[in-house]
């Protein structure tokens, strides 16, 4: 079931996860990467306040927001495809392995327009704090998906 901050999504980010393949017997497990779409509802904020993204420079500042869904990139798509038949998860919980201090390519902006990136602007996101799993944290994630917070900084 969709989190509620769905509709709202505004945040795409790039995580490259670590896996590892057997090439072969004599060469043993070699580290490879998943490539792993989260998009999310966020806010950036800077000391002067929070600022719009659609369409104009947001400069760099701290982050919040809800992941709203993830889904791993098919082989020959690219990270900032429509992903309209990607297999998506949903829930709202991160991806099983997203670390903090994770540092994740971002796209901030219009995501439902899709590879087109000029309603938004792309950057890095550092990932400072994801919620818990105990506690009150349980009730939230379940109805509005993972909190994190970060910081944003614009650039490609």
């Amino acid at each position: 079931m969709a989190t509620p901050f769905a509709p709202f999504a505004n945040l795409r980010l790039l995580w490259r996860r670590p896996t590892a393949a057997v090439t072969s017997l004599r060469e043993g497990m070699r580290p490879t990467t998943d490539l792993v779409v989260i998009e999310a509802f966020a806010e950036v904020s800077d000391p002067g306040g929070e600022q719009p993204s659609g369409g104009r420079s947001i400069g760099s500042g701290s982050i919040e927001g809800n992941i709203t869904r993830w889904a791993a990139v098919p082989s020959g798509a690219g990270w900032l495809d429509a992903g309209s038949s990607w297999n998506w998860t949903d829930t709202g919980l991160r991806p099983t392995g997203l670390p903090r201090g994770e540092k994740l390519e971002a796209f901030l902006g219009a995501i439902d327009t899709l590879p087109a990136t000029t309603e938004g602007e792309r950057g890095w996101i550092t990932i400072a704090t994801l919620s818990g799993v105990g506690g009150i944290d349980a009730v939230v994630r379940a109805a509005a998906g993972d909190e994190f917070t970060g910081t944003f900084a614009a650039g490609r």
